[in-house]
């Protein structure tokens, strides 16, 4: 070979087997003990289970869900199918989701889906800009139902048909964890503290929350949300009271 750059393309196409493995003689020497092609095998083992050891951290609660042997197999071929190609393993999982949901079992995968994208979200969540350097919320002196709330920065949302969330809580303490039935749920997620937050939600604290995610003032969330979830907007406008008081609490907004 001319130069290093060559040496080192020739390497990495070898090692993550996107090619140039075929000519390992050429470029290798044997031990006593290996030939040159068995020499390189232990590069590309450790790169495999290095890959394997990213995702097993980053789906914990996944990965006990399905146990280990078919979360090995389920990472197997999504690496297989999506090799990484970006130069930090923090987007390694990028496609995880939407890889198993064209592949998962009819009968039982789609609960798994949604629990890759809970913990998918939860990582998100911790890396994006959060809340911690800004000023605490304040209601301006004469609030009225014109007023716009912004959430903080790294707020989500998510609707899943099964409740994720609640598996997810019963395996974080330690407790037996039944694979749910499908049942709808709706979650928000933020930061605070450097700390990942989760809260279960209503279909009408989610309507709400989502309209002024949207830039509606509490007016129209609150319509809005007495129209999708078909409540009664007095009873609606009664029940945001005690839910702004708990959200102001926790520091959904700034």
């Amino acid at each position: 070979m001319e130069n290093l750059n060559e040496i080192q393309r020739w390497m990495l196409g070898s090692i993550t087997g996107s090619g140039g493995a075929a000519d390992v003689a050429e470029h290798l020497l044997p031990s006593r003990q290996q030939t040159a092609e068995q020499r390189l095998n232990i590069y590309q083992s450790a790169y495999t289970a290095r890959l394997l050891e990213v995702l097993q951290n980053l789906f914990p609660c996944t990965r006990f869900a399905v146990g280990d042997e078919l979360f090995a197999t389920f990472a197997a071929g999504y690496l297989q199918a999506y090799p990484p190609s970006s130069y930090t393993l923090a987007r390694l999982a990028d496609k995880l989701a939407d890889y198993l949901e064209t592949t998962r079992p009819a009968d039982w995968g789609a609960f798994v889906v949604e629990l890759v994208r809970l913990e998918q979200a939860i990582d998100r969540v911790f890396d994006a800009p959060g809340p911690e350097t800004l000023p605490p919320f304040a209601l301006p002196a004469s609030p009225d139902d014109s007023l716009r709330l912004q959430l903080i920065p790294g707020f989500e949302l998510h609707q899943f048909s099964y409740p994720v969330s609640e598996f997810y809580s019963a395996w974080k303490a330690g407790r037996e964890a039944a694979w749910p039935k499908p049942s709808e749920q709706f979650t928000a997620l933020l930061r605070r503290d450097y700390i990942v937050r989760r809260y279960e939600l209503t279909a009408g604290q989610h309507a709400v929350l989502a309209a002024i995610r949207s830039g509606a003032v509490l007016e129209e969330a609150i319509t809005s949300a007495a129209s999708i979830t078909d409540g009664d907007l007095e009873s609606l406008t009664r029940q945001f009271h005690d839910w702004f008081a708990f959200w102001a609490s926790e520091r959904f907004f700034v």
